[in-house]
């Protein structure tokens, strides 16, 4: 009886054992991660980078980015008015200009035949487009959302 008695304290000792042997690498790695974000936090880490690529590649992506300024990039806009009437898109243009002016938006009457459109913004992201037509909406309730390529400034 006392030999499995002092066999179960033994068994039972052993995850303590093996705790107190973990405690010194802990604080090691504590004190190592504490290093490591003090020097990121003061800026003392230096050295260099050398990007090596193909010039290719500088190549083909000024490419790219001077033909999406040029043509446009899939984006969204607010459409304020759409209709056949002319003066009528230029109303809401210009109620729009006036009540807005602060938002420095950029807005237009754009003819598709048969019909005139007032386009507000350019948004790369439906959201954005969403955040102003927010604020649209209670000038121009029948504002709503549509894609169009929009020029990159």
């Amino acid at each position: 009886m006392k030999t499995s008695l002092f066999i179960l304290l033994i068994f039972l000792s052993l995850p303590l054992l093996a705790t107190a042997q973990e405690e010194p690498d802990k604080t090691l790695v504590a004190d190592s991660a504490n290093l490591i974000l003090n020097k990121l936090e003061t800026g003392a880490l230096s050295g260099n980078v050398k990007v090596v690529q193909d010039p290719r590649l500088t190549s083909i992506l000024r490419k790219q980015y001077e033909y999406n300024r040029s043509t446009g990039v899939r984006g969204w806009r607010i459409l304020i008015y759409k209709g056949r009437d002319m003066s009528k898109a230029n109303q809401s243009k210009a109620g729009f200009e006036e009540a807005f002016s602060q938002l420095s938006l950029p807005v237009s009457v754009e003819y598709n035949e048969p019909d005139f459109s007032t386009m507000v913004g350019s948004f790369r992201t439906k959201e954005d487009a969403y955040r102003y037509k927010q604020m649209l909406i209670v000038r121009f309730p029948q504002a709503y959302l549509v894609q169009a390529r929009i020029t990159m400034e």
